[in-house]
């Protein structure tokens, strides 16, 4: 089956997987770092897709501090 490598970089047959990696093991090879591990579906995977551009486009921010702090002062100085 394969896994996505999750929380840390692992050491395994020789070999250092980094975070991230999609990697295949049976379920043998699995025993002991389950934690480290997310089995990759295809539902799974359209999920990690779906995460990263959501990632990748955030939603635009509207005004700033500094403008709301700037009309609220503004405001207690009218007479």
């Amino acid at each position: 089956m394969k896994y996505i490598i999750k929380n840390s970089d692992l050491f395994l047959n020789g070999k250092l997987i980094r975070e991230g990696s999609e990697i295949e093991l049976s379920e043998e090879q699995t025993k002991g770092i389950e934690d480290f591990l997310i089995p990759l579906t295809i539902q799974s995977h359209s999920a990690l897709d779906a995460e990263s551009d959501s990632k990748s486009h955030p939603e635009p921010v509207v005004g700033s501090a500094n403008e709301k702090e700037t009309k609220s002062k503004s405001k207690g100085n009218k007479k």
